[in-house]
């Protein structure tokens, strides 16, 4: 799973850097950005501000998304069969979660 920013929908709330700072930072801008293995990926709209995400941060960063007043978190699923990659909203992670937690 990666997950990636929106930049222009952020709000600067911080919300995401509260459920998962490991994943999540804010910059001197007020605006979120995604880390991985604590570098700040700061490629806004490039393919340089997808982060992979452990096994131990899915959850965390789900209820981030899910929480995030400007929606601006997304979630990309590892391809299927079919080679296609599922970009998820919050709206569609609520089934995920709920996936998870069975």
């Amino acid at each position: 799973m990666r997950v990636w920013i929106d930049q222009d929908l952020c709000t600067g709330d911080g919300l995401c850097v509260d459920h998962c700072p490991d994943v999540f930072v804010q910059l001197e801008d007020g605006i979120a950005y995604v880390a991985e293995s604590g570098q700040t990926l700061n490629d806004p709209g490039g393919s340089g501000s997808l982060a992979w995400v452990t096994d131990r941060h899915v959850g965390d960063v789900i209820h981030a998304a899910e929480l995030c007043p400007g929606e601006c978190i997304f979630i990309e699923i590892e391809a299927d069969a079919s080679g296609a990659d599922d970009v998820l909203d919050a709206v569609d992670l609520v089934d995920l979660v709920d996936d998870a937690a069975a």
